[in-house]
């Protein structure tokens, strides 16, 4: 009992980067989805909304991505 290591609480890389492409797609699809609902209220031709929603979804998952990364190699 006396040789037990202390429990850090550092987090489990596989877990993580397993779980980003979900988060990826989740954030990505969600921005998607809320575009094609703006696309159809304001009847706007060319689907501007989604397109530009999609594109702000990819970069905000960039980010998202981009902070768990350095997050994790901080803890190191």
């Amino acid at each position: 009992m006396e040789n037990e290591k202390p429990k850090s609480k550092k987090v489990n890389k596989w877990i993580v980067f397993t779980s980003m492409p979900f988060q990826i797609g989740a954030t990505i699809y969600l921005f998607y989805w809320i575009g094609t609902l703006l696309d159809r209220k304001f009847e706007v031709e060319g689907e501007w909304w989604m397109k530009g929603l999609t594109i702000v979804g990819v970069l905000a998952s960039m980010y998202q991505m981009i902070r768990q990364v350095n997050y994790i190699n901080k803890d190191e």
